[in-house]
């Protein structure tokens, strides 16, 4: 069986900030993952086990390290878990989605062993700036992808 996180959705955001997933997503995910600021001003979303490996990993650097210290705080300081209602929906805390420019609708992306979270013009423009079949190659030709 297959476990990964792929395809994209669009949903809407209700007036409380909550948001769903499909349900495919939220059982790969499994109890309390997390949801973090990413790097592409979009939300990232972990199960827990993939981010108490990160939680250590940054950890274990040398915190005399300026770096590290803003490492900590870009990664650690808005990261929350996630609870899912019996209806599976969650969350997100209005400083994500203000970091994110998310505001009533969400576009999500399976992306191997993550899940984004984006403001779907954010998505748009970003894919509009560097995307189609010229960048596409260039882009995975810098990859060897060999079976």
């Amino acid at each position: 069986m297959f476990n990964g996180f792929i395809g994209r959705y669009l949903h809407n955001i209700d007036e409380k900030g909550r948001l769903t997933f499909p349900s495919s997503y939220r059982d790969l995910l499994g109890d309390k993952p997390f949801i973090l600021n990413g790097f592409d001003e979009n939300l990232l979303v972990m199960d827990a086990s993939r981010f108490q490996l990160l939680y250590d990993r940054i950890n274990g650097m040398n915190m005399a390290d300026a770096n590290t210290r803003q490492l900590r705080r870009l990664i650690f300081s808005n990261a929350t878990q996630i609870e899912f209602d019996k209806s599976g929906r969650f969350v997100i805390p209005q400083s994500l989605r203000s970091a994110a420019h998310i505001e009533n609708t969400a576009l999500i992306l399976g992306i191997g062993k993550d899940i984004e979270v984006w403001s779907p013009d954010t998505y748009q423009t970003m894919e509009e700036s560097g995307e189609g079949p010229a960048s596409a190659a260039a882009l995975v030709s810098n990859f060897d992808l060999t079976l």
